[in-house]
C-alpha cells in the first residue's frame, strides 16, 4: 500500500496523533543550541518545534508532505532523502534525528553510515522505531486481531494505517560496525494504543494519559511494551 498523506495528516491531528508529540517533545527538551538535521521530517513538526531553539535543517522526499509542513519557526527545508546527504560536510550536526523512518526504507545501512560521517564526535542521533513486543500487543488489544498478532510473530510487515508497510529491523545489529553506540532509549504509545479512541475525545484525556505515559516512559517493563521506541545513540 502507497503512503496515504491525507490520512496521516487526520490521524496526526486527532488527540492520539497529537500526544505523540507531547511525549516525544519532553524527550527531546534538552536540545538546544545545536546543529540539527531532521531526516525523513514529514510535515516537519519536530523541525518546527526544535527551530524554536535551535538550527535546523530538515530533509524530505515527499514533496506533498514539505508543501503542508509546519513553518512557525525558521528552519531550512530540503526536498529529498539519502542524495542530499551526500552534499553535506562531514561532521556538521551535533543532533540528528531520524523517526518512524528506517521501517520504510531499503537502503537502512546506507543511511545509518552517512548519519556516522555527519555526526560529530560526541553527538546525538536520536531514532524513534517501531518496536515489535509494542506492535504485537496493540494489534491483539486495541484491534482485537490475534491473527495480524501471529503473522507480525511469524516475521511478517506491518500494514500501518497510511504509510503502508513498515519493516522491523533490530538496531543493536544495524549499528553493530558502525561508530554509534546506544545511551538510552524510552518508551512512547506504552498505554494509549492500547485504549478504544471514543475515551481520547473526553476531556482531560490529552492531559492525563500524557502525566502517565511520561511516569514510565523511562521505566522497565513499561518502556519495553510500548509501540514506540526512542534511542539515544552517541557518535564516538
Amino acid at each position: 500500500m502507497a503512503a496515504n498523506i491525507q490520512a496521516y495528516l487526520e490521524n496526526l491531528q486527532q488527540p492520539w496523533g497529537q500526544i505523540y508529540y507531547d511525549i516525544l517533545f519532553d524527550q527531546l527538551q534538552d536540545i538546544k543550541g545545536k546543529r540539527v538535521l531532521d531526516f525523513g521530517s514529514g510535515f516537519g513538526l519536530v523541525a518546527n518545534h526544535l527551530a524554536k531553539d535551535n538550527e535546523v535543517l530538515a530533509v524530505e522526499p515527499n514533496q506533498e508532505m514539505v508543501a503542508l509542513r509546519a513553518q512557525e519557526h525558521p528552519y531550512q527545508q530540503f526536498v529529498g532523502s539519502l542524495d542530499q546527504l551526500a552534499s553535506l560536510e562531514d561532521a556538521s550536526f551535533e543532533v540528528i534525528l531520524c523517526h518512524n523512518v528506517l521501517e520504510y526504507v531499503g537502503n537502512r545501512e546506507s543511511v545509518l553510515k552517512a548519519f556516522t560521517r555527519l555526526l560529530k564526535p560526541g553527538g546525538l542521533l536520536s531514532i524513534v522505531k517501531h518496536n515489535e513486543v509494542g506492535r504485537v500487543l496493540q494489534t491483539v488489544v486495541f484491534e482485537n486481531d490475534p491473527q495480524k498478532a501471529l503473522d507480525l510473530l511469524a516475521g511478517q510487515d506491518l500494514e500501518t494505517h497510511s504509510m503502508g508497510l513498515a519493516q522491523a529491523y533490530d538496531l543493536d545489529r544495524a549499528v553493530e560496525d558502525l561508530d554509534l553506540e546506544v545511551q538510552d532509549y524510552q518508551g512512547i504509545r506504552v498505554f494509549y494504543g492500547l485504549q478504544d479512541n471514543r475515551f481520547k475525545g473526553q476531556e482531560g484525556w490529552r492531559e492525563s494519559m500524557l502525566q502517565m505515559e511520561l511516569a514510565v516512559c523511562q521505566e522497565s517493563p513499561y518502556r519495553d511494551m510500548a509501540f514506540f521506541q526512542h534511542f539515544r545513540l552517541k557518535r564516538s
